[in-house]
This record gives C-alpha cells, sequence and structure tokens, in this order.
C-alpha cells in the first residue's frame, strides 16, 4: 500500500507511527484545475463590478459563513471587500441590505476559483481544502477560529513555512490586512512563500502513485 498525503509534516507524522518512507508520498491536496488556471484579472474584475486598483480582500468562512465577518467587514476602510455567505441567508441579506460599491456580497458560490483569482488576499477558517485552493491560487490567506485538531495543525504546519497568518483578534486581523496593503515588499513576501508551498499537481502525482 501508498499513502498519499498533504504535507511533509504529515509524512513525517505517518513514518514516525511506523511505516515506511518509501510508501509515504507528501503529493498536497488534491484541487481542481480551475484553481490553478491563468484567468483575464481584468475581465474577472470588470464582470464583477470591481475596482481594479484596489487591495482585495476575500472573506470566505466556511459554506455556513461562520465568524465575525461583519464586525471584520466595518473594521476594514479602504479595501475593497469579497464576502461569500454559504448557507447562510441571514448574513446574507443582512450585509447585502447595506452593501456599498466596495462591498461584494455572495451566498452560495461555484466559481470560488473566480473569485480567488481576482483577490489579492482571503480571511479564511484553516480548512485542509480552502488551503490547498488558496496556494494554488496563490493568494495568501489570515486565519482565524481554527478548530483545535486538524485545522489547529494545518495552521501549525503552513506557520513552519511562514504561510498565512493566525491566532489573532479582529483588530489584529485588520491590522495584518492594513500592513500587507500599505507595504507592497511585505506583501510580495507572503505571495512568494504562498506559491512555493503550492502544490497544484497533486492530482496527477497522485495518479501516477496508481497507475
Amino acid at each position: 500500500d501508498m499513502f498519499a498525503v498533504g504535507s511533509d509534516w504529515t509524512k513525517r507524522k505517518i513514518e514516525n507511527i511506523g511505516i515506511d518512507s518509501f510508501r509515504v508520498f507528501a503529493t498536497g491536496i488534491p484541487t481542481n484545475e480551475k484553481f490553478s488556471r491563468n484567468y483575464d484579472i481584468s475581465n474577472l474584475k470588470e464582470r464583477f463590478e470591481l475596482k481594479e486598483d484596489v487591495f482585495t480582500v476575500l472573506i470566505a468562512t466556511g459554506s455556513f459563513g461562520i465568524g465575525p465577518i461583519e464586525a471584520i467587514i466595518k473594521a476594514l476602510k479602504g479595501f475593497q471587500i469579497i464576502v461569500v455567505c454559504g448557507h447562510n441567508k441571514k448574513l446574507y441579506a443582512k450585509l447585502s441590505a447595506h452593501k456599498t460599491d466596495l462591498v461584494k456580497v455572495f451566498g452560495l458560490v461555484d466559481n470560488m476559483h473566480e473569485l480567488m483569482a481576482v483577490s489579492d488576499i482571503m480571511v479564511t477558517k484553516p480548512g485542509g481544502l480552502s488551503i490547498s485552493e488558496a496556494l494554488v491560487s496563490q493568494l495568501p490567506m489570515v486565519f482565524f477560529n481554527a478548530i483545535p485538531g486538524q485545522e489547529s495543525n494545518n495552521v501549525k504546519v503552513l506557520k513552519k513555512h511562514g504561510v498565512g497568518v493566525s491566532g489573532l483578534d479582529i483588530n489584529g486581523i485588520v491590522s495584518v490586512l492594513k500592513r500587507y496593503q500599505s507595504s507592497r515588499d511585505t506583501y510580495l513576501t507572503a505571495l512568494k512563500k504562498t506559491r512555493a508551498l503550492a502544490k497544484p499537481s497533486a492530482v496527477k502525482d497522485i495518479i501516477s502513485l496508481i497507475q
């Protein structure tokens, strides 16, 4: 048997319980190839009625739209914000009633790859698939509300690679976003580290193991 795992950290964990290293491969988590495509960003921004030259924050906190989303939006001034509410119809209705030219509100979407493509950074919970999709989309991340266990372990792995910022309250999240917005060098450093950790060929690598 062979094991395809999401990261080198997970590979070492499995090896530590007695699995031979030659049977464990850090392929990354498979993602839809749409997330690693190159898009015409200007055309996408025009379709979503987004401004070209404004730093764009994607807030996506899972299919149920949980977390301090309203508070984060209220605290962010001078940013362009895309909010994905998922199944949270109450949140969608509330935010839609107060949306502005710089705040775009979506419910449950099937084009997250496009929303990631037009964004500069994402505020999210550290779920494995969301992280993997953001990595291959070359989208730096800020995390909140990590659930102990899988999500908190995901954060540990990313921290070792200098990817993502976590453990912050609302003021801390806003402070990080402002730092990335105001310092191009700081943002480009985060972007470089995100690209380095991405595994866009995970699907092909897993298939090659099976064949």
